[in-house]
């Protein structure tokens, strides 16, 4: 049966009865050994071309896997399809997770005999003599040998290649093994933003547009739509997360109104894995291609739009009801309603002289309230009206209008950011607040009455709009419990956490693995003993029992030590997944006064060898910090887990993902983990626990 009959009714039916036409369908369902990729055929309708130098292109569980290159860089390691001839509507859907989009390419921070020190030493829980013994026994040897080889390469005097902070690119290029996707194509790129974790770039014109920082290592859906000329890209996420809307909707990011190419490929590259020596795998599930209706008619998802065929706006939108006019003393404002806010406006403009002065209005509610932004030869800057009063937000010298030429201009407007362009210069980012859904939804056009502004397109897309459906993408349905099995407040007199009854549950606190302590405070909280001083002596478990193997669901609130930066304080407070003494997960934060940001990090025991560098991490910047209290939550079913904090996601993986060939990890024990990382916790403490099925 064809994937169309299998629809529910008017799913994936535009609202003109058209259907898409679908192209390529990869959903990656052959398993197929490393460098064996390229030159098989996709699940229906293409090839997979591409790239894979150092043959470390795989296929297994359902998805493809990138693994990291000794020799990191462009136009060694990717997935292309095509090519295809440019065509207005032309979309690429992309579902992927990102090995870590902090991932980046330099010489190692330490030398290579430090570096082979730690590994043997691990997290210091076992003996090295053991710990050699169960890497013989290990089954994953042959990894263990590709790092040391890349580690040998990376080194001050070794590292060849030049420093890599852009690792992903997804969308089209103008050859199946682009060099610089930077500079080609219609693409997204990931951008490494260290304490800020990802940055994702959309290429507009000449350059790549910094959309937002803060994008999470999640599973996320990349969405390329081509037009005419240039292309329109969307970005979602399993759940709502910082920057991206919760598939089935995508979020608008940017539009490329200048890119010509005529003939492209669509493809998913990547250039670096990981970071500072550490090891992760990038996961491809699905790349769909096809055309949409919906994205080849002139302004695609825009509910608000014109292409002012007829100079300035007086008459009735091409899309969006009719313009009308708002006389501002000499200036003149020009609005159409959509009746939605918009999450991304565009427009194209030129000015004729240098006097010319023009902008972009939005969260128009009437002609006392609405945001605005000023463009002239004399630079930029961003107002807003409320009550008839001005307040200026921000002004930019550096980059303004010129006379002769074709400007793109751009606003995107989201989780009460606002965010404005000028042909892919980044100009402001403020705090706007959340918008007035009824009453401040126009948006439009600005210009002073001596202007000779000429408008040659504008565009206003809402926050959110549906995925294309092309065929249909695996779910990931949300992992979390609704049953509470355990909960403890703390509260109590003080004395060790050890044989403590749980306040719901009845359960019984018992320390599960090292030499650590966590004592109850007598204000309901769960200390772990250690202070700058004096730090806990590594890695240590508490823990409870646990009647369901298949799944937990575990919430912690923390409150990292200290006050400030600069104190020394540093926490590793989280929480254990525990099957028993060679099989364990854990998760806990990391805060240090040595890197601008916080991480969350995942520790994984299997098969009794923890591989230290296979540690997996997400960097959360001020999500956590000193002194103040924060929530971790993780679900976990023994394989996929998610790890949400103060309930947004910030990181999901699959054990699979690191470990194809180990079986699912059985839980039979759920608690509060202390670790060892690059230092030891200073007196974290834990102020709640519940653990759900």
């Amino acid at each position: 049966m064809d994937w169309l009959d299998r629809l529910e009714p008017d799913e994936g039916v535009e609202a003109d009865g058209a259907l898409p036409r679908t192209i390529v369908v990869d959903d990656f369902g052959d398993d197929r050994a490393r460098g064996t990729v390229i030159g098989t055929p996709a699940t229906k309708g293409g090839i997979r071309h591409g790239c894979d130098v150092e043959r470390q292109i795989a296929i297994d569980h359902g998805a493809l896997r990138f693994q990291p290159l000794v020799r990191p860089g462009w136009g060694r390691q990717g997935i292309a399809y095509g090519p295809f001839q440019r065509e207005a509507g032309l979309v690429l859907v992309v579902s992927l997770t990102n090995g870590h989009n902090t991932s980046q390419a330099s010489p190692l921070p330490d030398d290579i005999a430090r570096r082979f020190y730690r590994w043997l030493r691990g997290p210091g829980i076992d003996p090295w003599p053991s710990r050699l013994l169960a890497l013989l026994r290990s089954p994953r040897k042959s990894l263990t040998a590709r790092r040391f080889l890349w580690w040998a390469l990376s080194t001050s005097r070794t590292y060849r290649g030049p420093n890599i902070n852009e690792n992903l690119a997804v969308g089209w290029f103008s050859s199946e093994a682009p060099i610089n996707p930077l500079g080609d194509g219609c693409c997204f790129v990931v951008h490494a933003a260290e304490g800020e974790n990802g940055e994702l770039w959309a290429r507009v014109g000449k350059r790549c547009l910094s959309a937002f920082r803060r994008l999470n290592n999640i599973h996320t859906y990349y969405v390329v739509a081509l037009r005419e000329q240039g292309a329109v890209y969307y970005a979602a996420a399993d759940q709502a997360s910082f920057g991206v809307a919760a598939f089935p909707m995508m979020r608008p990011i940017a539009v490329d109104p200048f890119n010509k190419d005529e003939k492209l490929f669509a493809g998913v590259h990547q250039a670096a894995l990981g970071q500072i020596g550490f090891r992760v795998d990038t996961r491809v599930e699905a790349v769909h291609i096809g055309t949409i209706p919906r994205f080849a008619t002139t302004f695609g998802s825009a509910h608000a739009a014109d292409a002012f065929n007829e100079g300035l706006p007086r008459r009735s939108a091409a899309i969006g009801g009719p313009w009308r006019s708002w006389p501002d003393g000499a200036d003149d404002i020009s609005i159409v309603d959509p009746g939605r806010p918009s999450g991304l406006i565009h427009a194209l403009l030129q000015i004729d002289k240098a006097s010319g002065a023009g902008g972009l209005v939005w969260r128009f509610g009437d002609i006392g309230n609405y945001w605005l932004l000023k463009l002239s030869a004399l630079g930029c800057s961003l107002v807003t009206r409320r009550s008839g009063e001005d307040v200026a937000i921000a002004s930019n010298t550096e980059h303004g209008l010129r006379e002769g030429v074709t400007h793109s201009v751009q606003i995107l407007d989201f989780g009460g950011r606002v965010t404005c362009f000028l042909d892919g210069f980044r100009l402001f980012e403020a705090h706007a607040g959340v918008v007035a859904a009824e009453t401040a939804t126009g948006a439009g056009t600005w210009k002073t009455a001596e202007s000779e502004i000429r408008w040659r397109s504008f565009e206003a897309h809402p926050s959110e709009v549906p995925v294309p459906s092309m065929a249909p993408l695996r779910e990931h349905p949300q992992l979390l419990g609704t049953c509470l099995s355990y909960a403890d407040s703390f509260a109590g007199i003080a004395g060790e956490l050890e044989q403590r009854t749980t306040d719901f549950g009845d359960g019984q606190w018992t320390r599960t693995l090292g030499a650590g302590v966590i004592d109850l405070d007598g204000r309901g909280g769960a200390c772990v003993r250690a202070s700058v001083d004096r730090p806990n002596p590594g890695r240590t478990f508490y823990s409870l029992p646990w009647d369901l193997p298949g799944f937990s669901d575990l919430e912690v609130s923390i409150l990292p030590p200290g006050e400030r930066r600069g104190q020394d304080q540093r926490s590793r407070a989280g929480l254990l997944f525990w099957q028993d003494r060679d099989n364990y997960v854990c998760v806990t934060t990391w805060l240090d006064d040595v890197y601008p940001g916080a991480s969350i990090s995942v520790f994984i025991k299997r098969l009794g060898f923890e591989e230290l560098y296979d540690a997996v991490w997400t960097n959360v910047a001020d999500k956590v910090i000193w002194g103040k209290p924060f929530r971790m939550r993780v679900a976990f079913d023994g394989n996929r887990f998610e790890i949400f904090i103060d309930d947004e996601p910030v990181m999901q993986r699959s054990l699979t993902d690191i470990y194809p060939n180990d079986p699912a990890l059985q839980i039979m024990r759920v608690g509060l983990a202390v670790n060892w990382e690059w230092g030891d916790d200073t007196g974290s403490v834990f102020t709640s626990f519940k653990a759900r099925r």
